[in-house]
């Protein structure tokens, strides 16, 4: 998949200059551009009763960042009153940094209701910086990244309206700039080019299901 790119605090500078999360970073490109629209065919096909592309997307980044020996659910604390999922990311990979000790990149695939952006927008940034909570992060200090969908694929992959799509998630960052400490980059998923989803109404269940249409 292409995608677009929102640089804020600097994350993508940062990433460039230290070799170690640049690795990270690669490794993260390298699972999105992976997903090519035959795949996403695929995998739409396989799970059946679906509206959007948004479980494909999931399952497949699953698939490559976990190869790739990421960890999915990573709790953003250390400690049992913070186990649940609320208190989870998608992703997260530590690397020993030489000059800083601990350090590593979290990550949040948001394909969910807009009014979630805030939170889930906070997460990756609680994962990857000092608190005042008194518990370990997963990374200690690092990068966030948030990928969701863009506009464009929002309307061709069959995407519910309220889903807070990757233009929208950019006018979050200047009002909450002085909470969103850490450096994030945020990714913004474009439509497939050979493709779109198309809802139909299956009139004996009154259910609404997405078809594959080439263009």
């Amino acid at each position: 998949m292409e995608y677009l790119l929102h640089n804020h605090r600097f994350a993508l500078d940062i990433v460039q200059s230290n070799p170690e999360l640049g690795e990270l970073w690669k490794e993260i490109d390298l699972a999105i551009s992976s997903i090519s629209d035959e795949r996403l065919i695929s995998e739409f096909a396989a799970s059946s009763g679906k509206m959007s592309l948004s479980d494909a997307i999931n399952s497949l980044l699953d698939k490559e960042l976990v190869s790739r020996h990421w960890l999915p659910q990573s709790a953003i604390f250390q400690g049992d009153g913070y186990n649940d999922k609320k208190w989870r990311l998608d992703f997260s990979k530590r690397v020993k940094n030489p000059k800083d000790g601990l350090s590593g990149i979290a990550v949040e695939v948001a394909f969910n209701h807009g009014e979630a952006i805030a939170w889930n927008l906070m997460k990756p940034v609680l994962a990857a910086e000092i608190n005042q909570v008194e518990l370990e992060t997963e990374i200690g200090s690092g990068v966030g990244v948030y990928i969701c969908a863009a506009d464009e694929l929002k309307k061709a992959g069959g995407f519910d309206g309220a889903v807070g799509e990757y233009e929208k998630v950019l006018r979050y960052l200047d009002p909450m700039f002085q909470k969103l400490t850490v450096p994030l980059i945020i990714v913004g998923l474009r439509a497939p080019k050979t493709f779109k989803i198309r809802k139909e109404k299956n009139w004996v269940t009154g259910r609404n299901s997405g078809h594959v249409v080439r263009i």
